[in-house]
């Protein structure tokens, strides 16, 4: 099982990702967060390849 969640603190405008999962290195390669754009996550298993893309800027 894997959770995650995003979120934004309305007082200071940092965004944040906090993930929870049995797979090694999930931190590595689901979060994505670009300041002043916003936060995506995917969940667990990911491809490697999809880090050159930027889901934040789509």
């Amino acid at each position: 099982m894997t959770l995650s969640i995003s979120a934004l603190c309305p007082e200071s405008g940092q965004l944040g990702i906090a993930i929870s999962s049995s797979s090694i290195a999930v931190g590595a390669r689901c979060p994505w967060l670009l300041a002043g754009v916003g936060a995506v996550s995917s969940q667990n298993i990911t491809l490697p390849r999809a880090r050159t893309a930027d889901p934040c800027r789509a």
